[in-house]
Order: C-alpha cells, then structure tokens, then sequence
C-alpha cells in the first residue's frame, strides 16, 4: 500500500533524531537552532545615557551655561550644578546633576549658554537596565538565529553560540547517461542536473555535503559504494536515481548491503512516486527518482521538515497558503496526490499563484524560479483562472 504524503512525513519524522550541538562563531550561526538560552552578561544600556542628540540639564531655569561636552564613549568631566548644562550626544553618559536632556531644536544657543523652553519633550534619558538587566534572557533557546538574534548575541558577548549541528549528508548519483554539465552530452547521454540542484537545496537549507559521487549502473559499482560508506561520517544519504525496481535500479540493494532497513518504496505522489526510505540507527537514506522535479519536490516536502526535526525545531512542517490561480490550468484527474511546481507573488489581493510549465518531472526548465508547490488532491479536474488552491512556500526561496 501506498503512503501519501502526510503518511510519509509522520513516517519520516517519527525516526529523526536530535542532532547534537556545537558552539560555533557568530558568522557560522546564522539560521542555526540556538540550543541553549542566551542571557545579558550585563545590564543593557550599562548606564544611563542620552537618547538624543541635545543638553543635559540641571535646575529648571530658562538659560544654562555649557560647561561640558559629551560624546559617545567619553565620561561626563563634571557635575552639572544647577543652572548648568552640557552638550551630549546619543548613547553618551548622564553626567551627575542632569535631571533630563533637551533635544537640540528646542534651544537656542546663545555664546556658552542656551536658552531653553520651561516645558520640555521629556527626560530623553535611557535608564541603566530598561532595555534588559544582567541575567535576563535575551534569545531564547529553539529559536532560528537570524541576523536580528546575531546582532542581540553579540550585544550579550556571546561569539560563539551553541546551535544544533548541521546535518552531514552524502550525495551518490547513479546513471550511465550522465555526463557532467560542462560536457556536450553524445548520442543518448544527458547532463547531470541532480548534482547542481542537490547541492543548491543543501546550501539554502543549511545541509553540509561530506562526500559526493557518480555511481555507474552496476551491481559491483553499486556493493562497492555501499562498502565505502562505512568509511563516511553522515547523517543522510540521498541517492539519485535507482530508486524505482528495473534492472539497473540499484538504491534498494545498495542500502540493504549497507545494513539499512527498508521502510518505504512507494509514495501515492506525482512526482516522486518512486521514493525509498530507508534508516540505520540514527542515519537515514533516501532513494529518490532520478528526475529532477522530483528531486525538488521530495526534498521541499520531506528533507525540509527532516532538517528542522533534527535541528530540534519545534515547527517541523510548512503550512499550506490559499492562494487564487493566475490562469486556467487544465487538468486530468489522477489517482495520486500533485505537487505543482509554481511561482507565487503577493498583489493587493492577497498570494496569486502561476503554475510553472510541468511537461514532466525530468523537465529541469520548467521549474525554473519556483518558489512553492501547489497541493492538488487525487482527482482533482481543470482549475479556472482565479480559482482557491493550496500551496506551500519552498523554504529559502522566497
């Protein structure tokens, strides 16, 4: 029996393991899982200081003498005494005495005094602390560090954050028609896009590849491949290619010799029919189709959420987004599941969706600028311009 895809991500994500965790520098942390939390090694600001470029000033009267002058990252030299002022700048410290700091357009300055309003816009004074005190949380663990969370770690003193390891993954590609893209195919060869593509997805999905090779299509080539994996330190193994059930598929055996256990063959989905899934301890496998919209649509579908799983990641799967068809899309109803590749934009009506031309899944052109995939019930007929439909966003692609 068929899984469809729900089935098959609940099978997936009931295996995936916690990767471990590692501290690493600031600019390897981007978009990393934070796995503890990160907390103020001190107050925040650590003193009082302007919040605008302007006077400080003590007493309340109308006129006050310059006495100092202030700027960001110098100290005040002397108290001011009531009738007294000086010039500061944002982020410099609160000399003693100040009870509040004009903005500069609301004096007049007049030789070494200013003239001053009896009414003032406030204090304009950050206050030691209000922005967060030594020991508070400030990014807190499970979050994804994006540029914002960077910026805060750094205000902490934290340069080297502990985040979920990148998954290690291993690429093989099977296939005598392959050449590579630099080459000229002849006769009945073609070029190797899998290659590019998964090495793509992994870069914008924060996958590290450890180790990639092109597999002929041979028993011996395929068992001695098996063997050399035992010399490799990965977490997922995709193989591309061989994974349906004629002659030359070699993804079942090869996982097999390799002591992987088999627990998916088939999915109720186009395209992607053919996908193996396989696990050994805490490494997984997948044998997808060799074509490559395939390829795009497993990895969006399962591998994504995969990678968030094991990053430790509290929301695993991507939420389905309505959205209303830029044009007709006519239709023969299938039995299975369709993820169509398409390009989805925002207008003032909310998300239209343009499904890309989808001849068939080896049609690595077609795809080109996708940045989600429209969800297609089995027997779904012609869709008309302006109908609802399901889609998902691809994750690093908007």
């Amino acid at each position: 029996m068929m899984l469809s895809a729900a089935e098959t991500l609940a099978l997936i994500l009931s295996k995936a393991p916690l990767l471990p965790a590692e501290h690493v520098p600031l600019a390897d942390a981007l978009h990393r899982l934070l796995r503890e939390d990160a907390r103020a090694d001190l107050d925040m600001p650590p003193f009082d200081c302007s919040a605008v470029d302007g006077y400080a000033i003590a007493g309340g009267e109308t006129l006050f003498e310059i006495v100092d002058k202030i700027q960001a990252g110098s100290a005040a030299k002397v108290p001011l005494a009531p009738g007294q002022c000086a010039r500061i700048y944002t982020g410099a410290p609160i000399p003693a005495g100040a009870e509040r700091v004009l903005m500069q357009e609301e004096v007049r300055v007049e030789g070494g005094h200013i003239r001053a309003p009896i009414a003032g816009t406030g204090t304009n004074i950050r206050r030691r602390g209000e922005n967060c005190a030594r020991g508070d949380v400030v990014v807190a663990v499970g979050q994804c560090l994006n540029p914002s969370s960077l910026a805060a770690l750094a205000g902490c003193g934290i340069t080297e954050p502990l985040v979920t390891r990148l998954p290690r993954v291993v690429h093989l590609v099977t296939g005598d028609e392959l050449v590579d893209p630099a080459c000229k195919p002849q006769g009945a060869q073609i070029r190797d896009t899998n290659s590019t593509l998964i090495a793509a997805l992994l870069a914008a999905q924060g996958g590290q590849l450890v180790f990639y090779s092109r597999v002929p299509d041979r028993f011996e080539n395929a068992m001695e491949c098996a063997s050399h994996l035992e010399r490799i330190d990965f977490d997922i193994l995709l193989i591309s290619g061989g994974a349906s059930v004629g002659d030359h598929d070699y993804a079942k055996p090869m996982l097999e010799k390799a002591g992987f256990t088999i627990h998916l063959q088939q999915t109720n989905i186009r395209p992607g029919k053919p996908l193996v899934f396989a696990s050994r301890g805490r490494q997984f496998a997948f044998g997808l189709p060799g074509n490559p919209v395939s390829h795009s649509v497993i990895f969006q579908l399962f591998i994504v959420p995969l990678f968030f799983a094991m990053s430790g990641s509290a929301s695993v799967q991507t939420a389905a987004i309505r959205g209303r068809l830029e044009s007709d899309l006519p239709l023969r109803p299938i039995p299975r599941e369709t993820f169509w590749p398409s390009y989805a934009h925002w207008d003032e009506r909310g998300f239209v969706v343009r499904p890309l031309r989808f001849q068939s899944s080896g049609d690595a052109a077609g795809i080109a600028g996708a940045n989600g995939l429209m969800r297609l019930p089995p027997w779904q007929g012609p869709l008309k311009k302006d109908d609802s439909v399901n889609f998902l966003l691809s994750a690093g692609f908007l």
